[in-house]
């Protein structure tokens, strides 16, 4: 029920705000499968006085080969290039933070680190002993969101032919 609301938000995660009706509802197909990156089994919703408000995807990274070898292909039709030989974003041992938005108007009340907490929170219920991220060096507000949150940079990664800073939290 909840798919194109993670559809949604995927997107705003990646900062993709312009997109056709069309796209949101493939994205959102894709999210109804149990086996994808984006798959509603990986999302975490929080909530605000009973509305939904903001968006977590995240995951094992022992997982991570097995998901995207299911998604990139779904996604490539909108996408276009072809990213099957790109780097992992994750790996085992892992606990992978794949996207995090938060709707405007629920910004700035705590509902990012909320939804950090609970990404910690769910790693150490599986056991998992770290905590990744792939972060935007450009994008400040998330950058400082993730350091207040004990992250710290670890090298960086390329994914989607962009370089990012890759994050942990042992």
């Amino acid at each position: 029920a909840d798919a194109r609301f993670i559809a949604e938000n995927v997107l705003r995660a990646l900062h993709i705000d312009e997109t056709d009706d069309s796209h949101i509802e493939h994205l959102a197909g894709i999210s109804r499968r149990g086996d994808t990156l984006y798959s509603w089994r990986n999302a975490t919703i929080a909530e605000y006085d009973g509305v939904p408000a903001g968006l977590m995807v995240s995951y094992d990274g022992a997982g991570y080969r097995r998901m995207r070898d299911i998604t990139f292909p779904m996604i490539r039709i909108y996408v276009g290039d072809d990213y099957s030989s790109m780097d992992d974003e994750a790996c085992a041992g892992e606990y992978y933070l794949d996207s995090l938005a938060v709707l405007p108007k629920f910004r700035h009340k705590g509902i990012a680190s909320a939804l950090i907490r609970e990404l910690f929170r769910q790693r150490e219920e599986y056991g998992i002993p770290l905590a990744t991220i792939a972060v935007d060096p450009g994008n400040e507000n998330a950058y400082r969101l993730y350091l207040r949150n004990g992250f710290r940079r670890d090298g960086s990664i390329t994914v989607f032919n962009t370089t990012y800073d890759r994050l942990i939290q042992p």
